[in-house]
């Protein structure tokens, strides 16, 4: 059997030629020789060509033998930006996932000093994210502080323009972020401060899961002030200080929004005796307790601790305490802590009536009129849908049985149908008149879900979805019209162009032209003729010479409760002037245990005979409304 060797490299029968090793003289290192390569070598005979090869030791080998292998010289081009990828990926999108969690990416990333502020996250279902977060103001990604747990193996960076949120990753993926990808494990949907519990997504189970959380924010006296967003202050609820020498003042602060304190929000502790309250002469924070309320009620600035800057109040540094009788710094920690509402929060500002100006949480559970309600602190006042309006309304408790009857009380409401959260478009009550309000709505925890598109008008009617009154486009065309015809008529010819103008935005229109030549809205709207079932049914009667409730004649006013004359007065307002429906809920307030008499004066005004005009609404609760009838009609028509 003959082999390749014995035709190449060799002849038969010579012997095969044996590799020398030179031995180095006492004293020296025995060279290691290279194949090129830049590692140790050895000589290997190849039998196919005769002749030694060099080849280099095998990376296992030379890690056995001690040797580390140069690495090639780093020319940069890995930290050079790349292009921007569309989404979230996760580690092994980048080539990371074969990586040990622990592994640190970077020789900068090795040390981190637990003595710098930190974020502990508690509750995501990925329990490696469960850590504690140190602020790494040496490692900035996207222009932004990174924040990463002792051991490396996890951060938070901000994922920077066109996404805008933060982001949990994995250590051994920090040099894809520095390429210009997004890998994470988590990250906050609404973009708003990384310490807010609510809006935080995690990847779990192949899907994107929305965690419980709690979250710690810990920063020292020593650090520099970490909490001067305003917005990020107004989604603040709980502090809890640590250190103070009097020790009554360490603990736990809620906020109590209902508790305003020289034109600020108060802080009270669990015991209810010491509180956070701002000094407005002095322009500070400051500590106090129960027994001096009054008298920073009225104005003064009593305290045991202070702030000696306008900073605000949770940032540890800059606080003052007593020792010894005199005022020195206090070293103290604070802990700002957040959980989820699993629900919107937000807060109003611009409207005259002050109690108005507060924060609202969803309060998913108590609905009223078909959608969630959003509660202030104090439970007194409340946002609600209206759904015969078709918008949203500020109301007062007292009023919530008749805002869950179905009636439109409030202190103020939206001229459209958008969802409360967009500042423009409100009207408040201003004594008997009605005024437009300059409002700002700040979104402070969760995610705004505006179905504002879906709203439509009722079927076989021709209101429109965002006008928020009970007037048609027709009604509002006429009213404009009349004042055009009396106040100026030269203004005639251009109506076709305003109306194009303005279309879905008649009742802005209506309201302009009655603001500029002081016309009044609420007779003109009067003066319109009735449209509603209890009109036409009355029209027939009177076109068939027939008196249904003639019987009624000389019947006494019925006795009802304060709910259902309430719900008589809106019928006759529906019936006779839609517009004064706006004003139901002042006249509730004003008329508050006298619902009857305002029932008959409101009949006297309209010429409505009460016991006939009761026993009509009574009549027509028991038949099928217009619209109810149309969608039958609409369901048995698509069935055939």
């Amino acid at each position: 059997m003959f082999r390749a060797s014995d035709i190449f490299g060799r002849r038969p029968g010579s012997e095969v030629p044996k590799g020398v090793v030179k031995v180095p003289a006492s004293g020296q290192k025995r060279p290691v020789e290279s194949a090129g390569h830049g590692g140790p070598s050895s000589r290997t005979w190849d039998p196919a060509t005769g002749k030694f090869v060099e080849e280099e030791l095998p990376a296992e080998v030379q890690e056995m033998m001690g040797i580390q292998k140069k690495k090639p010289k780093d020319n940069g081009s890995a930290w050079t930006p790349a292009t921007k990828t569309t989404g979230l990926l996760g580690p092994k999108s980048v080539g990371m996932g074969s990586q040990a969690a622990g592994a640190s990416s970077d020789p900068l990333l090795t040390k981190v000093d637990v003595r710098m502020p930190s974020v502990e996250y508690k509750g995501f279902q990925k329990v490696d994210l469960n850590d504690r977060y140190y602020e790494r103001a040496s490692v900035i990604v996207h222009k932004r502080l990174t924040y990463w747990t002792e051991d490396g193996s996890f951060f938070i960076y901000w994922q920077g323009e066109g996404f805008d949120r933060w982001a949990i990753s994995d250590g051994p993926s920090f040099r894809a972020v520095r390429a210009g990808q997004l890998p994470g494990w988590a990250y906050k949907s609404d973009h708003r401060h990384l310490c807010t519990a609510n809006g935080w997504r995690e990847a779990w189970e192949g899907t994107w899961s929305e965690p419980d959380l709690e979250i710690i924010f810990r920063s020292a006296s020593h650090h520099k002030p970490v909490w001067d967003d305003p917005i990020a202050q107004k989604s603040i609820t709980t502090v809890e200080f640590f250190g103070f020498t009097m020790k009554e003042l360490n603990g736990r602060y809620h906020v109590r929004s209902g508790e305003t304190i020289q034109g600020h929000p108060s802080y009270w502790d669990v015991s209810g005796v010491y509180f956070i309250y701002w000094q407005q002469s002095m322009r500070r924070w400051a500590i106090c307790d129960l027994k001096c309320l009054e008298a920073v009620k009225s104005g003064q600035c009593p305290g045991w601790a202070y702030r000696d800057d306008e900073g605000y109040f949770a940032n540890a540094c800059g606080w003052k305490e007593t020792r010894g009788g005199q005022w020195v710094d206090a070293n103290i920690q604070t802990s700002v802590i957040s959980t989820c509402t699993k629900g919107l929060k937000v807060e109003f500002s611009g409207f005259n009536k002050e109690e108005l100006n507060t924060q609202y949480l969803e309060a998913a559970d108590e609905e009223v009129q078909g959608r969630a309600t959003f509660w202030d602190a104090t439970h007194t006042y409340f946002v609600y849908w209206q759904s015969s309006m078709k918008r949203w309304a500020i109301c007062d408790s007292v009023s919530l049985s008749s805002a869950k009857s179905g009636l439109s009380p409030g202190w103020a409401y939206r001229t459209d149908s958008q969802h409360f959260a967009k500042s423009s478009g409100w009207m408040e009550a201003w004594g008997r008149e009605w005024r437009s309000a300059n409002v700002s709505c700040t979104v402070l925890e969760g995610v705004v879900k505006d179905d504002s598109a879906l709203i439509k008008a009722e079927p076989g009617s021709s209101f429109t979805a965002a006008s928020g009154t009970l007037l048609s486009v027709d009604q509002y065309k006429k009213l404009v019209t009349k004042i055009y015809e009396e106040k100026n008529p030269a203004k005639l010819v251009d109506l076709t162009k305003i109306f194009m103008k303005y279309e879905g935005r008649e009742h802005e229109l209506f309201a302009q032209v009655c603001e500029k030549y002081q016309a009044d809205a609420e007779a003109l709207a009067a003066g319109l003729p009735a449209t509603t079932s209890i009109a036409a049914s009355e029209e027939a009667g009177e076109g068939a010479g027939e008196d249904e409730f003639a019987h009624l004649e000389n019947a006494p006013v019925p006795e009802l409760s304060a709910r259902e004359y309430a719900i008589l007065i809106q019928s006759a307002y529906e019936r006779y002037n839609p517009a004064k429906l706006a004003d139901l809920a002042r006249l509730l307030a004003k008329w508050r245990h006298r619902e009857k008499d305002l029932y008959l004066q409101v009949c006297d005004k309209y010429g409505a005979h009460p016991a006939k005009f009761h026993a009509q609404c009574v009549r027509d609760e028991n038949q099928p409304r217009p619209e109810e009838a149309a969608e039958e009609l609409g369901m048995a028509a698509a069935v055939s």
